[in-house]
């Protein structure tokens, strides 16, 4: 039974940190659709940016209630809520393999050149105070946890576990919401 326990509570501190990112998120999208001062002249001037923007929102909110769900699943010893979150694992894990597919297939319409020479051309550098640099650090920061991140590795100096890292967190995930869910009366 102890083992059942930690299990338990290791599920519900890892969601409380999804959960915590999730909003995180959410509050940066929001604050990049709606800040006039600082992302609005960047955003407005291109389509993608401002759909990255809402993305980042919408992916923001899922991630935090997929957290949410997880913490009531793993705290309540709810076997619906922990099948819910099982299969929610689950498809937001085979997404990123369909992303990523999708991406190796697709890698020569993808031009990096185009995408290295803006990145250069812009870019201040760690200690840079536009918009733009900041917003680049910002994005490697949190860029280790995402698919775009992992695609950047092969360009731009990242960690090279943090593909291996997210990938094995959602296997954990999903092993811990099953034994749960298999465990719980």
């Amino acid at each position: 039974m102890g083992v059942l326990s930690c299990m338990k509570y290791l599920m519900f501190i890892f969601n409380v940190l999804v959960f915590a990112g999730g909003t995180c998120l959410a509050t940066m999208g929001v604050w990049v659709a709606v800040d006039p001062a600082g992302f609005q002249g960047i955003v407005a001037a291109r389509a993608v940016l401002s759909a990255g923007a809402w993305l980042l929102l919408a992916v923001g909110i899922a991630l935090s209630l997929l957290g949410f769900l997880g913490c009531c699943g793993a705290l309540r010893r709810s076997r619906p809520l922990l099948l819910l979150f099982f299969i929610l694992v689950s498809l937001v894990f085979l997404m990123q393999l369909i992303g990523a597919i999708l991406f190796l297939v697709h890698w020569k319409q993808v031009q990096p050149e185009h995408f290295l020479s803006e990145l250069q051309r812009n870019y201040g550098g760690d200690e840079g105070a536009e918009v733009f640099s900041t917003t680049w650090n910002t994005l490697m920061v949190m860029g280790c946890f995402s698919t775009f991140g992992r695609t950047l590795q092969r360009y731009i100096s990242l960690p090279g576990t943090c593909s291996l890292a997210v990938l094995g967190i959602e296997i954990f995930a999903m092993f811990f919401a099953f034994c749960l869910y298999y465990n719980f009366d």
